[in-house]
């Protein structure tokens, strides 16, 4: 586990064919929160979790992220903490996971006051960000649907699902965004981005400009 700020901590980086995979636990005081991207702690890990309060919930943007194997359901047996996802994955996800879940829909959930999973249905219908307030900060969980490459905003948002993803743009352009954490980042880069007003304004920007691209098609 690497702790990355007092309330957030980096864990179960793994390799995978995009470079490495990154899981992140949440610190809340209304209950811990797993973000998971194909990865999650390691057996070692979940002492020292104990220690941190355990585990709350687990979430995944979508189904590709599911862990495969018996990872999400020893969380729940240890932790009591059950899968969150996206009804349209729902399939998808329990192909790979027998957990006990929670599912939501189109308009995401808010959960606490402080947390909430945003709709963006990019490769595939069910896919969500994450956004969570602390220390009046915003941090955005974008799995592999928002990065940086050189130096630019990559947006993989597939074309097919235009119909699906295109009304939820501009409601993501108008979210306050702090720090952006993809789950997905080649090896040697930067695992996270801090948004100055230039990195807020260009990812604006970005969304608006692939809006209009999609909105003429």
């Amino acid at each position: 586990m690497e702790r990355i700020f007092a309330s957030l901590y980096r864990l179960g980086s793994a390799p995978n064919r995009r470079g490495l995979s990154h899981s992140y636990l949440l610190l809340r005081k209304e209950g811990n929160l797993l973000v998971c991207h194909q990865s999650g702690p390691s057996a070692e890990d979940f002492d020292e979790i104990e220690k941190l309060g355990g585990i709350e919930s687990q979430w995944i943007s979508h189904q590709h992220d599911t862990i495969r194997g018996s990872l999400h359901e020893d969380l729940y047996t240890r932790f009591g903490c059950k899968l969150h996802h996206h009804r349209a994955d729902s399939s998808g996800v329990r192909r790979k996971s027998k957990c006990p879940y929670v599912r939501f829909e189109d308009d995401g959930l808010e959960h606490g006051s402080d947390f909430e999973a945003v709709y963006l249905p990019t490769c595939t219908v069910g896919h969500t960000v994450f956004r969570w307030r602390n220390r009046g900060k915003y941090f955005l969980f974008t799995s592999h649907a928002l990065y940086r490459q050189n130096n630019k905003w990559a947006l993989q948002f597939a074309k097919h699902h235009r119909s699906h993803w295109l009304p939820h743009l501009a409601k993501l352009g108008k979210l306050r965004v702090d720090y952006v954490f993809p789950g997905y980042t080649e090896v040697h880069a930067e695992g996270f981005y801090r948004l100055d007003d230039q990195m807020r304004n260009s990812l604006s920007r970005a969304l608006r400009t692939r809006f209009k691209a999609a909105s003429k098609n």
